[in-house]
């Protein structure tokens, strides 16, 4: 297609890089602009609206109520001295309130496609449609003449900096029913950097990629929304604009740590306070490298959870270069769509890396740091809810932010002794705070195990009028006290609140004894790598510890506060605080009253909530009525694989938990070995962890904190086993092997 230049005082053809400095609006002049970059742009004019009003002086074009009306169709194409074009055009406004940066207006004004450009009154009728789609507007209406591409294919492509790929939606042919939202064709990606396209993608992808690669060269890393058309040889670009709304994309999200500390339907208040803490978080990235996404959300609330955005950080590896199992590694879950490392990318990030490493380097003191300040935190009684909120605010981002780095330093070295094979027996001979939680209770065991009468008053949950047992018991809970089940989510109590788990756990039979592990030469050589991940490690559970302190000493502060609004009959109850969302809890200092609906609406939906069993990872658009009432979504197999954490081979009857327990159910009332069969597990399970042979884990990575633990102790444990806990019910009799990361069904085997 080609079209000879036109250079009048009605038009000028695509391509002169004239537009922009006569007036037009966007749509016409980044168009020209592209074409005069370079650009497939198909041959095409514009038609300036200075000949529209110049026809209207002549009366070879007439107004009525702002319609426009021509007599004489041959005489006004003769005026304009109209291009000849050879086949069908499309006509198409590029009024000067198109495509601007605030708004782009698309779908406002009108186009015409298949119009024979050799026809006068073809031209002319849809000359008028596409002007009177304005209406009384005041601004200038110039309109653009197209050659028509033969298209095979077409759609949109955004083109974003806050993400690694392009979106494309396209359908075959035209795309004017695709555009006007009539159809809804098909979606995919494409890589900005990583290579071309994939083989599973439709013929056109290399081409369009090329195309958009050429669109960002020429007008530079924008936000852009891209209409293109292929014919089958060539893919044009139709039209350009900026993105004036972000585009809601089918992202990945994970509940990766989450599970780990949260329960598994956390309370609206801790759901809430995550949620706000979003953009301090990820900003902790951002510090070192600011040309990463400024407007995309780190966590978002799904069903009254916080799930972290998986495409965010696996985008942030690509980003810099860097293999993106780096996040799944660490964090659990798995990643659908890999992606390598990308050297070119990776040594272009060398700075941003080099200060990620420095920081590393002195997360241990960093966090030192953090501990102490918060230590302080709060040192005089909060006043205001509002003020509660605030430090809490404070606590949770400085707490994960500090984590962010810590785990990023001891990634590293816990990757290599793992592949070497000396990690977990490393790992036995460390014990940080969280493990100490389970080995101080060993003199309260001792005197249970020496007192018959002492240990059933515990089974029951009551503490002893006993001096030496209560003694021992007060520096235990001076020590440990403030930790809890789910000790995360603040709307949970601590161990000095509810004792009964830790009294229960001390009443029963240590299930597991530790055998005393001599290292071997290979342990012993690895340990300069240990020393290092050893100290950030420490470090990184007692920032924990320092956290969970902080929590508790600020939950307090409400419980008081609440049980005042209760008395002014602001709340009803002083649990109702943790059904209520931050700024719900902030309006309370303003003396605003829920009635009792407002309550028994929010418990309900959380009753609503509590239904959903999501998955480790899933989509954005996925149909989460999939995920209620636990759907039998995993296939029965005589053997889960996962991660493995430690040695050891125990085969005994599985307990499926969803929160610590230490009350042993009916079907578990015999003398074999318990395998605890857990979504996750951190800290709060230990009391737990003392009446159990065996843990299997659906999702931690090597990195989490119930990982650590269960290292330290040694008990045969293994992580991320998908589904476990959907496949596997209490009383099931299942075999751990620990050392080879699997666990045998007995029910699976055929």
């Amino acid at each position: 297609m080609t079209l000879p230049k036109i250079d009048n005082q009605w038009f000028f053809t695509l391509g002169s890089d004239r537009a922009a400095k006569t007036g037009i609006g966007n749509k016409g002049a980044l168009l020209d602009r592209a074409a005069a970059r370079g650009l497939p742009v198909p041959p095409g004019v514009i038609l300036l609206d200075e000949a529209r009003k110049a026809a209207i002086e002549r009366g070879l074009i007439c107004l009525d109520t702002e319609r426009h009306y021509i007599p004489d169709p041959e005489r006004l194409i003769e005026f304009f001295n109209f291009p000849a074009f050879s086949g069908p055009v499309a006509v198409r406004s590029a009024f000067s309130a198109e495509d601007n940066a605030e708004s782009s207006l698309a779908g406002h004004f009108h186009s015409e496609l298949d119009v024979p450009g050799n026809s006068p009154a073809a031209l002319a009728a849809a000359l008028v449609r596409v002007w009177d789609s304005a209406r009384t507007a005041r601004f200038r209406r110039d309109v653009l003449i197209l050659e028509m591409v033969l298209a095979r294919a077409a759609g949109v492509a955004f083109s974003e900096r806050d993400f690694q790929d392009d979106l494309v939606n396209w359908t075959e042919g035209l795309a004017d029913g695709l555009l006007a939202g009539k159809i809804e064709g098909r979606s995919f990606t494409l890589s900005q950097r990583e290579g071309n396209a994939r083989p599973d993608q439709p013929v056109f992808a290399g081409r369009l990629h090329g195309l958009l690669n050429q669109t960002r060269a020429a007008f530079g890393p924008g936000d852009w929304d891209i209409e293109w058309a292929d014919d089958g040889t060539t893919c044009f670009l139709v039209q350009i604009r900026p993105v004036t709304r972000r585009t809601r994309r089918n992202e990945r999200f994970t509940v990766a740590n989450h599970k780990e500390i949260l329960p598994p339907l956390p309370s609206r208040f801790m759901t809430s306070l995550i949620g706000s803490c979003a953009e301090d978080l990820f900003s902790y990235y951002r510090e070192f490298d600011p040309t990463l996404p400024s407007g995309r959300s780190f966590i978002e609330v799904f069903r009254g959870r916080p799930f972290i955005n998986l495409s965010l950080l696996t985008e942030m590896m690509r980003h810099w270069g860097l293999p993106t199992r780096l996040v799944t590694d660490g964090i659990g879950g798995q990643d659908d769509d890999p992606f390598p490392v990308n050297v070119p990318t990776l040594l272009s990030k060398v700075p941003v890396l080099f200060k990620l490493g420095i920081a590393q380097l002195g997360a241990g003191a960093a966090a030192e740091r953090r501990i102490r300040w918060m230590d302080t935190v709060p040192d005089q009684p909060i006043e205001t809810f509002s003020d509660g909120v605030a430090a809490l605010r404070a606590i949770y981002a400085g707490l994960v932010r500090e984590m962010f780095s810590l785990t990023q330093a001891i990634s590293g070295p816990v990757a290599l002794l793992k592949k070497v094979g000396t990690l977990a027996e490393l790992s036995r001979s460390l014990e940080t705070v969280s493990t100490r939680m389970f080995t101080d209770l060993e003199p309260l065991r001792e005197l249970a195990r020496a007192n018959p009468e002492l240990r059933t008053g515990l089974a029951q949950g009551h503490l002893p009028n006993h001096p030496e047992f209560q003694k021992a018991w007060t520096t235990y809970l001076r020590t440990h006290g403030h930790r809890g089940i789910f000790e995360s989510d603040v709307a949970r109590p601590r161990y000095r609140e509810d004792p009964t788990p830790l009294l229960r756990a001390i009443a029963s039979e240590t299930a597991f004894v530790p055998d005393s592990v001599q290292p071997g030469f290979k342990a012993l050589a690895c340990r300069p790598i240990w020393a290092q991940a050893r100290r950030v490690i420490e470090a990184r559970e007692r920032l924990r510890s320092a956290g969970m302190n902080a929590f508790a000493r600020v939950r307090q502060n409400l419980l008081r506060l609440a049980a005042h609004a209760v008395a002014e009959s602001r709340l009803p109850t002083v649990e109702a605080l943790w059904i209520l969302e931050l700024e719900d809890v902030r309006r309370l200092d303003a003396g605003w009253m829920p009635d009792m609906a407002f309550f028994a609406e929010r418990e309900a939906e959380q009753a609503r909530f509590a239904d959903y069993d999501f998955p480790d990872v899933f989509y954005r658009n996925d149909d989460f009525e999939a995920f209620r009432d636990s759907p039998a979504r995993f296939i029965e197999t005589p053997r889960l694989n996962g991660v493995s954490l430690t040695s050891g081979k125990v085969t005994g009857r599985a307990w499926v938990l969803t929160e610590p327990e230490t009350e042993r159910p009916a079907a578990l009332s015999g003398e074999e070995p318990i395998i605890l069969i857990a979504r996750s597990v951190d800290a709060g399970w230990i009391p737990t962890f003392a009446g159990v042979a065996g843990v299997v884990v659906e999702t931690g990575g090597d990195l989490s904190h119930g990982s650590i633990i269960l290292r330290e102790i040694g008990l045969p444990a293994i992580t991320n086993v998908r589904g476990a806990t959907r496949l596997l019910s209490t009383g099931d009799r299942v075999t751990l092997l620990a050392s080879e990361g699997a666990v045998v069904p007995e029910k699976f085997i055929r």
